[in-house]
């Protein structure tokens, strides 16, 4: 905890006491962020923001932070009117420290006077109760829609895409440093590959919204604990961004993706996509699904960038430093989850001769992405009445058959496309015929195809085809002799633009693989 000289620490345990306060509370509780102190003092709330300075944020004076309290006044009463009521000074006493009136000329700090927010009623609290309604989110929506159709317009020449591109550059920055000890280095590497690329290839249409006005004075934070949807009175929702107005000045589009990630961890993807559908009806312009997507991901890294920098706060040994790092894990999963939404529509045929790894890679890459895994081994079997299980003989793997499941294979791509914008297919891919079976099964898709072409040495092909022949339950009947056959009937990709195919040597761990692969597809996209 920050201590400023040791005056905090002093003045959060005078703040504890009910007799701090002229109303007198029965209670005080505390509520502590990683940039204030929030005192719950029955009807009324206190908040005192922390003498920290970081990338993103300067409270490092007290003049400064006085200039933040009637900042966050101003700006959180365009949608929650009647809830903030305030700045408070606080002063010196005889008795160590006391209230007074924002203008007393001893003051020590400020803090922002509100009324009791019903946290009872905000989207968290009523998805966390089962209680979270398709009504709730389109009166959501509505307000959203009026607020963004009325927040002042960001002039192009003051903001435009190179202020995002420095915002989002510091939060990848911010993320590395403070999740250095807890975040993966490879889904670091590749959020930024990502949001680099994105940015490169949509930097037109990002202008154009600029351009168009849709770049505005918006809220900043719309976390599904900020949003209130009180039982008989309109929708209101606190806690904007105050203290920089970079990350306040943006697109609509990034405003309310922050909302739609919020709502997707906990769990409501369909709500959170309900949520798009109603404030598109109530006249808000949010972009495509990519754009969405895009800044959804950005949301994410951003909350997992809080709770890297919370952790640091904290002792080793608190219980609350392992759970924010915990959380921050998860959301830079969901970052990349959302990431991969960007990226649909997609066909991604992860290919090469057995015992390549090409299963295990597209397993990994389906966990990731939540897209939907087609197999050769398993459609083959499917086809022939077995279970996946099942040892087939050598006629399972005769021309007609093989053609056969290419087929189905290009057909169940089709029907996930469809339905969910995006596949993983996983199969050798070898010959011609087969690619040439796939494609007519898959038929005119206006979707992207790209292939990955896992390698690896001969002995280590061979290693894994004696392993996988000692495990009972495994799916592929490939063993060694396939291997030597398909290595020798392999085809090169020739028909396939180079732009559309990348190798990979196999022997790293899956998730390096992964991680590359996310670049390859950025790359063939938006380039960057």
């Amino acid at each position: 905890m920050p201590n400023g000289g040791g005056k905090e620490p002093q003045l959060v345990r005078a703040m504890l006491e009910p007799d701090f306060y002229p109303h007198a509370p029965r209670s005080v509780e505390l509520c502590e962020t990683h940039i204030s102190w929030v005192f719950v003092a029955g009807e009324l709330v206190y908040k005192v923001k922390k003498p920290v300075v970081l990338p993103f944020l300067d409270y490092g004076t007290i003049e400064r932070r006085h200039e933040m309290c009637r900042e966050e006044v101003r700006l959180n009463r365009r949608l929650a009117p009647g809830l903030y009521l305030g700045v408070v000074a606080i002063v010196r006493s005889a008795d160590g420290y006391s209230l007074t009136s924002e203008d007393h000329g001893g003051a020590v700090e400020f803090a922002v006077q509100m009324r009791r927010v019903q946290v009872d009623r905000s989207l968290a609290a009523l998805a966390a109760r089962d209680e979270l309604e398709p009504a709730h989110i389109s009166a959501v929506a509505r307000r959203l829609a009026r607020f963004h159709a009325e927040a002042p317009i960001v002039a192009p020449e003051r903001d435009g895409v190179d202020s995002l591109v420095a915002t989002l550059e510091e939060n990848l920055t911010t993320l590395r440093e403070a999740g250095a000890e807890v975040l993966d280095e490879h889904r670091l590497r590749a959020a930024e590959r990502f949001t680099r690329s994105f940015l490169a290839g949509k930097r037109d249409e990002l202008d154009a919204r600029s351009q168009g006005g849709l770049v505005r004075d918006c809220h900043g934070d719309l976390r599904a604990e900020h949003v209130i949807v009180p039982a008989h009175r309109p929708v209101y929702v606190y806690d904007c961004v105050e203290f920089n107005p970079e990350l306040r000045h943006i697109d609509v589009a990034a405003d309310i993706s922050f909302l739609i990630m919020d709502l997707t961890r906990l769990g409501l993807q369909r709500l959170a996509f309900q949520l798009v559908d109603a404030y598109r009806r109530a006249g808000g312009d949010p972009g495509d699904d990519a754009l969405l997507s895009f800044f959804a991901s950005y949301r994410a890294w951003v909350r997992a960038k809080i709770g890297c920098l919370r952790s640091l706060e904290l002792a080793a040994e608190d219980p609350e430093r392992s759970r924010q790092q915990t959380e921050a894990t998860g959301l830079l999963g969901l970052g990349h989850w959302f990431a991969w939404r960007a990226r649909r529509p997609l066909v991604l045929l992860v290919c090469g001769v057995a015992g390549a790894g090409k299963t295990t890679l597209a397993r990994e890459l389906c966990e990731r992405s939540g897209w939907p895994h087609v197999s050769s081994d398993v459609t083959r079997k499917r086809l022939a009445g077995l279970a996946p299980t099942d040892r087939g003989g050598e006629a399972l793997y005769g021309h007609e058959r093989t053609a056969q499941t290419y087929r189905e294979m290009g057909r169940a791509a089709r029907e996930e496309l469809l339905g969910r914008g995006g596949v993983i297919v996983d199969a050798t891919f070898h010959r011609h015929d087969e690619r040439a079976a796939f494609r007519g099964g898959l038929g005119d898709q206006p979707a992207r195809t790209l292939f990955v072409e896992c390698r690896a040495s001969p002995a280590t092909l061979l290693a894994r085809a004696r392993e996988r022949e000692s495990m009972a339950e495994r799916v592929s009947d490939a063993n060694a002799a396939v291997i030597q056959r398909q290595l020798a009937e392999f085809e090169p990709f020739g028909e396939i633009p180079a732009a559309q195919q990348t190798e990979l040597d196999t022997e790293a761990r899956p998730d390096e693989l992964a991680s590359e692969i996310e670049g390859f597809i950025d790359r063939s996209i938006w380039g960057g």
